[in-house]
């Protein structure tokens, strides 16, 4: 589905609204009759809202807003997290990646910990206190990435965030729970490189998928 069957659709559900309407003025006025039109405005506007939802939904992957991450659990939270920097790289949007520094920050895993312990979401997640002083870590990854602003807005240049693991106590593999937004503020003194992904080719040319 593409937006442009979305707005098909909307179109479709106006014309027939239009019509339907100009065949209720020959309809009977009795209450039988109203009760029928009644059932119909609400069926088509329930049509209208749904459609509305999808379109803006399609809008909002389309430009990456809410694009989930392409993360590969592993027994390693920092190679989970490198996993899903570098699984930006495939998205249509990207242009360019390059990580810079990935490592776990104990100081702010004691702190979110605290956050959590005995929250509601430690709750509706089945985290408990010994489970997020085991099993709960976050890890600080400074990345820089270049984006195609003709398919997102999301933002890019030198880039620090956050990211909240939890590890599968049968698996031992950890997985990104949450995330911080992404901090575009800062600037990186070291030109170190631990990963690095840039497209060989024009923009110009076809483009080809870039596999892991």
């Amino acid at each position: 589905m593409n937006a442009n069957h979305i707005l098909d659709a909307l179109e479709m559900i106006d014309d027939t609204y239009i019509i339907e309407a100009k065949e209720r003025g020959n309809m009977s006025t009795t209450p039988a009759g109203k009760k029928d039109r009644n059932i119909k405005r609400t069926l088509t506007l329930v049509a209208v809202i749904a459609a509305l939802l999808a379109l803006c939904g399609f809008a909002a992957y389309q430009f990456g807003w809410f694009d989930p991450w392409l993360q590969k659990p592993s027994a390693d939270p920092v190679q989970t997290v490198q996993s899903a920097i570098e699984g930006q790289a495939a998205k249509e949007y990207t242009l360019r990646v390059r990580i810079e520094e990935i490592e776990v920050d104990d100081a702010e895993t004691a702190r979110v910990a605290a956050m959590y312990s005995g929250s509601e979401l430690a709750e509706a997640r089945g985290w408990t206190d010994e489970y997020l002083a085991e099993h709960f870590i976050v890890v600080r990854a400074k990345y820089y990435v270049e984006y195609d602003h003709t398919k997102t807005f999301m933002d890019d240049g030198y880039t620090e965030q956050y990211f909240y693991l939890t590890q599968d106590i049968e698996t031992g593999e950890w997985t990104i729970s949450e995330n911080t937004s992404p901090n575009t503020s800062i600037v990186l003194q070291e030109p170190y490189a631990v990963w690095e992904y840039e497209p060989l080719l024009s923009s110009k040319l076809p483009a080809y998928l870039f596999y892991f």
